[in-house]
């Protein structure tokens, strides 16, 4: 009974002083969830998360499969990210890459699909029909630059 009594005022605690974060709000609208921020490496074990990045940073993809069912090149949509080279040395075999950097305040989606699923890219070449394809079979992150 103690230990519950104390996680309920611990908790009462947390919601109260908003863990320290002050964040603006829009009336009627509740404050976004708490974004972490994006690993140094992000990999299909990722998919489907959102992270957060400052404006010039670099976030790098990297997708294992073998060599029969290759990840197709990461695709990035929105106005945050912008392909950027890279001077890594050539990637080990069945990895597919792509870096980027976030140049502006903005939100990105990072895409990618491999076979069995026959996706192409959209007309503007930004994103593939993730939807179409099997969960095994598609890669997605939301990248929020600010």
């Amino acid at each position: 009974m103690h230990r519950i009594s104390a996680a309920l005022a611990c908790l009462a605690v947390v919601v109260a002083a908003g863990c320290g974060t002050a964040r603006a709000t829009t009336p009627g609208y509740p404050a976004p969830p708490p974004c972490p921020g994006a690993n140094n490496v992000i990999t299909q074990a990722d998919s489907g998360k959102t992270y957060c990045v400052r404006v010039n940073d670099q976030v790098t993809v990297i997708l294992q499969s073998t060599q029969k069912n290759l990840w197709l090149e990461p695709l990035a949509s929105g106005n945050a990210l912008k392909g950027v080279p890279n001077g890594v040395a050539s990637l080990v075999e069945g990895a597919t890459g792509a870096w980027y950097q976030a140049t502006r305040p903005g939100r990105s989606v990072v895409t990618s699909v491999r076979p069995p699923c026959r996706a192409a890219a959209n007309s503007a070449g930004t994103s593939y029909p993730v939807k179409s394809c099997l969960l095994k079979d598609r890669f997605t992150v939301t990248i929020i630059a600010s």
